[in-house]
């Protein structure tokens, strides 16, 4: 529901740019080499591939970026739940486990094969889940979502714990792998101006603002078989050199006179 809501004001915002440009589906159906009738229900069934969608952008002179510029609806609003249901499922790891990948698009099927659980297992999940009000059960297990995603998450609430040690161990992999992996992973320390960290600052936000972007995007137009799940983290704070660098008294290494 939540993701034809935004592929619909996608297209309703594509609409609004064809218009203010004097361009008719019989016009861009032309510059596609597609038939009229073809282009017109592509815009009422508002169902493409991305890779379509970014065509008829390159056609009027559009990106993709400006077009959800036009369009904030296409990013999906980023929800934060209650104190309350945070600290329970704090309390139960398994909980959050499962919930976390629900919410990350794996189906109940792929987390109880791949956890290894029984039905029964994935059923009480459920059923506590759905006691703290994050869904709707429905016939066969059957799961409709009552929160909107993606979730803010408190850094410094009840999951703090669990926040850490997710984010501690991705990047112990991505510094381990990278170079194999091709995973770009970059660290640096510098010296700052007050001026420069606003301004760098301001880059970092439109980097995950750019990267929610374009996970809605690609949500709307890509079968989930074709989605692999991403992190970013990011980070820019002062840096205490010296309480991570302690320099000891010399000694003389083992062995040498």
């Amino acid at each position: 529901m939540e993701g034809q809501r935004q592929r619909s004001s996608l297209f309703a915002a594509l609409k609004q740019v064809l218009k203010a440009q004097g361009i008719q589906y019989k016009h861009l159906a032309v510059m596609m080499g597609l038939s009229e009738p073809t282009v017109k229900r592509m815009f009422q069934e508002q169902d493409c591939k991305l890779s379509r969608l970014i065509e008829i952008c390159d056609h009027i002179g559009l990106s993709m970026s400006e077009l959800v510029e036009l369009d904030p609806s296409a990013v999906a609003d980023i929800s934060q739940l209650p104190l309350e249901t945070e600290a329970q499922l704090a309390e139960n790891p398994g909980l959050i486990s499962f919930f976390m990948l629900l919410i990350s698009h794996f189906s109940v099927a792929e987390i109880t094969q791949h956890n290894q659980l029984d039905d029964s297992d994935a059923y009480r999940y459920l059923r506590q889940l759905e006691k703290l009000s994050l869904i709707r059960l429905g016939p066969e297990n059957q799961v409709h979502f009552l929160i909107a995603r993606p979730i803010r998450w408190r850094l410094d609430g009840p999951l703090h714990k669990i926040l850490v040690e997710v984010n501690k161990g991705f990047i112990h992999e991505v510094i381990n792998n990278h170079i194999s992996t091709g995973t770009p992973f970059y660290s640096t320390s510098r010296q700052l101006s007050q001026q420069s960290i606003e301004r760098l600052t301001a880059e970092v936000d439109a980097l995950y603002l750019s990267f929610q972007k374009q996970a809605a995007l690609d949500q709307l137009h890509y079968a989930r078989t074709q989605l692999t799940p991403f992190k970013l983290v990011t980070a820019m704070a002062p840096f205490n050199l010296r309480k991570y660098f302690s320099v000891p008294r010399f000694t003389e290494p083992s062995g040498k006179a």
